[in-house]
């Protein structure tokens, strides 16, 4: 919940209460992240908001581009045993944010590093959000994600 939190404070509008709206508006097709790494909101209005700064500003100098340093960053997720810190968190969501639109810009074989980096990413934001909640030797998922059923 505490993870929650601190991703909603981070994205709100400043208003009565913590929103997450701008981070729906934002991923609703208002992101635009090309091949090359540019990185931009098509919404100026949005654009605008200290919470869109902030999460362009995240995306484009604190989250891994490449596939080298995608894997780097999950050798790191896998063995830390701890729960993250806030800000790791925060990395490791929104690179599996830039996974996923990685996955929607690229063509053929081209994404298929990127669909796999993102299947791991999201086991590795689930295997956070467990750590020190979760009963010893469980598994949080117990479905088999619709992305895996072919690679067994």
């Amino acid at each position: 919940i505490g993870r929650w939190h601190h991703v909603r404070g981070l994205l709100s509008t400043g208003g009565s209460g913590p929103s997450a709206a701008p981070l729906f508006q934002m991923l609703w097709g208002r992101l635009d992240i090309q091949a090359n790494g540019t990185i931009r909101l098509r919404d100026e209005e949005l654009a605008s908001l200290r919470p869109a700064r902030r999460f362009l500003q995240i995306l484009e100098e604190e989250v891994p581009k490449t596939p080298a340093e995608v894997e780097q960053h999950l050798r790191y997720y896998s063995l830390t045993d701890a729960p993250l810190p806030p800000t790791e968190f925060d990395r490791l969501l929104f690179t599996s944010v830039y996974s996923a639109y990685q996955v929607r810009s690229m063509q053929g074989l081209d994404k298929a590093p990127w669909i796999g980096f993102f299947s791991q990413l999201v086991d590795e934001i689930f295997r956070d959000l467990c750590k020190g909640l979760c009963p010893a030797n469980t598994t949080l998922l117990q479905a088999s994600w619709p992305w895996k059923e072919n690679a067994i």
